[in-house]
Protein backbone atom coordinates (compact mmCIF):
# COMPACT_ATOMS: atom_id res chain seq x y z
CA UNK A 1 0.00 0.00 0.00
CA UNK A 2 1.70 3.47 -0.50
CA UNK A 3 2.40 5.67 2.42
CA UNK A 4 1.25 9.23 3.06
CA UNK A 5 3.50 11.51 3.28
CA UNK A 6 2.68 14.39 5.94
CA UNK A 7 2.09 18.05 3.76
CA UNK A 8 2.32 21.47 4.77
CA UNK A 9 1.12 24.36 3.05
CA UNK A 10 -1.50 24.74 1.16
CA UNK A 11 -3.76 21.37 -0.26
CA UNK A 12 -4.47 20.72 -3.53
CA UNK A 13 -7.56 22.50 -3.67
CA UNK A 14 -5.94 25.74 -2.67
CA UNK A 15 -3.12 25.10 -5.75
CA UNK A 16 -5.33 24.56 -8.16
CA UNK A 17 -7.37 27.34 -7.25
CA UNK A 18 -4.15 29.85 -7.01
CA UNK A 19 -2.55 28.62 -10.16
CA UNK A 20 -5.98 29.27 -11.92
CA UNK A 21 -5.17 32.38 -10.70
CA UNK A 22 -2.14 32.58 -12.33
CA UNK A 23 0.36 31.38 -9.93
CA UNK A 24 2.60 28.77 -11.91
CA UNK A 25 4.58 27.86 -8.47
CA UNK A 26 1.05 26.70 -7.46
CA UNK A 27 1.21 24.84 -10.45
CA UNK A 28 4.48 23.29 -10.04
CA UNK A 29 3.70 22.20 -6.28
CA UNK A 30 0.90 20.12 -7.96
CA UNK A 31 3.08 18.77 -10.02
CA UNK A 32 5.38 17.75 -7.60
CA UNK A 33 3.03 16.20 -5.04
CA UNK A 34 1.62 14.08 -7.34
CA UNK A 35 4.55 12.87 -10.36
CA UNK A 36 5.71 10.26 -8.49
CA UNK A 37 2.48 8.24 -7.50
CA UNK A 38 0.90 9.10 -10.86
CA UNK A 39 4.18 7.71 -12.43
CA UNK A 40 3.99 4.15 -10.49
CA UNK A 41 -0.10 4.21 -11.47
CA UNK A 42 0.65 4.79 -15.03
CA UNK A 43 3.88 2.37 -15.41
CA UNK A 44 1.74 -0.21 -13.98
CA UNK A 45 -0.64 0.14 -17.05
CA UNK A 46 2.01 0.56 -19.71
CA UNK A 47 4.92 -1.67 -18.68
CA UNK A 48 7.58 1.15 -20.03
CA UNK A 49 9.36 3.78 -18.46
CA UNK A 50 9.47 5.57 -21.99
CA UNK A 51 5.72 5.58 -22.38
CA UNK A 52 4.85 6.10 -18.70
CA UNK A 53 7.04 9.57 -18.75
CA UNK A 54 5.72 10.24 -21.80
CA UNK A 55 2.02 9.62 -20.84
CA UNK A 56 2.86 11.83 -17.38
CA UNK A 57 3.67 14.37 -19.07
CA UNK A 58 0.46 14.23 -21.50
CA UNK A 59 -1.49 14.51 -18.38
CA UNK A 60 0.29 17.38 -16.61
CA UNK A 61 0.00 19.18 -19.97
CA UNK A 62 -3.74 18.03 -19.72
CA UNK A 63 -3.90 19.13 -16.30
CA UNK A 64 -2.29 22.45 -16.84
CA UNK A 65 -4.69 23.20 -19.68
CA UNK A 66 -7.89 21.74 -17.58
CA UNK A 67 -7.07 23.28 -14.29
CA UNK A 68 -9.42 26.10 -14.60
CA UNK A 69 -12.71 23.41 -15.02
CA UNK A 70 -11.68 21.92 -11.75
CA UNK A 71 -14.93 22.55 -10.29
CA UNK A 72 -13.92 20.48 -6.65
CA UNK A 73 -16.91 18.33 -7.12
CA UNK A 74 -14.55 15.50 -5.93
CA UNK A 75 -10.54 15.47 -4.49
CA UNK A 76 -8.07 16.66 -6.96
CA UNK A 77 -7.01 13.29 -6.70
CA UNK A 78 -9.41 11.80 -7.80
CA UNK A 79 -9.66 14.35 -10.66
CA UNK A 80 -6.10 13.88 -11.67
CA UNK A 81 -6.60 9.95 -11.75
CA UNK A 82 -9.23 10.04 -13.96
CA UNK A 83 -7.36 11.81 -16.71
CA UNK A 84 -4.58 9.33 -15.75
CA UNK A 85 -7.14 6.31 -16.62
CA UNK A 86 -8.54 8.56 -19.70
CA UNK A 87 -5.23 9.18 -20.95
CA UNK A 88 -4.22 5.38 -20.80
CA UNK A 89 -7.21 4.44 -22.30
CA UNK A 90 -6.27 6.68 -25.47
CA UNK A 91 -3.19 5.37 -25.74
CA UNK A 92 -3.97 1.81 -25.98
CA UNK A 93 -7.13 2.97 -28.69
CA UNK A 94 -3.89 4.79 -30.37
CA UNK A 95 -2.24 1.34 -30.21
CA UNK A 96 -4.76 -1.30 -31.28
CA UNK A 97 -4.47 -2.67 -27.84
CA UNK A 98 -7.95 -3.84 -26.03
CA UNK A 99 -6.61 -3.51 -22.75
CA UNK A 100 -4.52 -1.81 -20.26
CA UNK A 101 -1.20 -4.22 -19.10
CA UNK A 102 -2.32 -5.62 -15.59
CA UNK A 103 -1.09 -5.13 -12.97
CA UNK A 104 1.56 -6.85 -10.97
CA UNK A 105 1.09 -7.79 -6.94
CA UNK A 106 4.39 -7.82 -5.74
CA UNK A 107 5.32 -10.46 -2.56
CA UNK A 108 8.36 -9.93 -0.02
CA UNK A 109 10.84 -12.85 -0.10
CA UNK A 110 9.96 -15.64 2.50
CA UNK A 111 13.64 -14.68 4.07
CA UNK A 112 17.11 -14.55 2.59
CA UNK A 113 16.94 -17.70 2.33
CA UNK A 114 17.78 -17.97 -1.30
CA UNK A 115 15.48 -21.20 -1.51
CA UNK A 116 12.76 -19.09 0.35
CA UNK A 117 13.58 -16.11 -2.55
CA UNK A 118 13.06 -18.78 -5.30
CA UNK A 119 9.62 -19.53 -3.96
CA UNK A 120 8.76 -16.18 -3.57
CA UNK A 121 9.52 -15.29 -7.02
CA UNK A 122 7.43 -18.34 -8.37
CA UNK A 123 4.49 -17.23 -5.94
CA UNK A 124 4.53 -13.47 -7.65
CA UNK A 125 5.01 -15.07 -11.08
CA UNK A 126 1.58 -16.89 -10.20
CA UNK A 127 0.07 -14.08 -8.30
CA UNK A 128 0.89 -11.99 -11.57
CA UNK A 129 -0.68 -14.46 -13.94
CA UNK A 130 -3.82 -14.95 -12.36
CA UNK A 131 -4.18 -10.88 -11.76
CA UNK A 132 -3.50 -10.83 -15.74
CA UNK A 133 -6.55 -13.47 -16.06
CA UNK A 134 -8.99 -10.74 -14.49
CA UNK A 135 -11.30 -8.81 -16.14
CA UNK A 136 -10.26 -4.94 -17.14
CA UNK A 137 -12.22 -3.08 -14.45
CA UNK A 138 -11.85 -5.74 -11.79
CA UNK A 139 -7.81 -5.33 -12.68
CA UNK A 140 -7.99 -1.77 -12.05
CA UNK A 141 -10.17 -1.39 -9.17
CA UNK A 142 -7.95 -3.58 -7.68
CA UNK A 143 -4.81 -1.51 -8.59
CA UNK A 144 -6.67 1.90 -7.56
CA UNK A 145 -7.37 0.27 -4.37
CA UNK A 146 -4.40 -1.84 -3.41
CA UNK A 147 -1.36 0.49 -4.89
CA UNK A 148 -3.25 3.68 -4.81
CA UNK A 149 -5.02 2.98 -1.98
CA UNK A 150 -7.81 4.65 -3.19
CA UNK A 151 -11.59 4.76 -1.10
CA UNK A 152 -14.19 2.87 -3.05
CA UNK A 153 -15.56 6.49 -3.44
CA UNK A 154 -12.73 7.55 -5.23
CA UNK A 155 -12.24 4.40 -7.44
CA UNK A 156 -15.95 4.73 -8.31
CA UNK A 157 -15.41 8.39 -9.45
CA UNK A 158 -12.08 7.70 -11.65
CA UNK A 159 -14.18 4.52 -12.86
CA UNK A 160 -17.28 6.62 -13.43
CA UNK A 161 -18.89 3.76 -11.64
CA UNK A 162 -21.64 3.84 -8.71
CA UNK A 163 -19.64 2.92 -4.92
CA UNK A 164 -21.52 -0.37 -4.93
CA UNK A 165 -20.24 -1.71 -8.56
CA UNK A 166 -16.68 -0.35 -7.35
CA UNK A 167 -16.72 -2.59 -4.35
CA UNK A 168 -18.11 -5.77 -6.27
CA UNK A 169 -15.34 -5.26 -8.80
CA UNK A 170 -12.94 -5.64 -5.94
CA UNK A 171 -14.91 -8.12 -4.09
CA UNK A 172 -15.15 -10.35 -7.60
CA UNK A 173 -11.17 -9.54 -8.01
CA UNK A 174 -10.42 -11.26 -4.61
CA UNK A 175 -12.69 -14.12 -4.95
CA UNK A 176 -11.00 -15.25 -8.22
CA UNK A 177 -8.01 -14.64 -7.28
CA UNK A 178 -8.05 -16.97 -3.85
CA UNK A 179 -9.31 -19.54 -6.45
CA UNK A 180 -7.01 -18.99 -9.20
CA UNK A 181 -4.05 -18.99 -6.19
CA UNK A 182 -5.98 -22.54 -4.80
CA UNK A 183 -6.12 -24.09 -8.36
CA UNK A 184 -9.64 -24.01 -8.17
CA UNK A 185 -10.05 -22.08 -11.34
CA UNK A 186 -7.96 -22.62 -14.45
Amino acid sequence: MSTVTARTGPDDAELVQAFAGGSEQAFKELVRHHEAPLYRFVWRQVRNQTEAADLCQEIFVKLFLKAGSFRGESSFRTWLYQIAMNQCRNHFRSRGRERLEDVEIETLPLSDCPENAAEAAQEARRVRTAVEALPPKQRHTMELRFYQDCTFAEIAEIMSCPVGTAKANYHHAITSLRKRMRGLEP
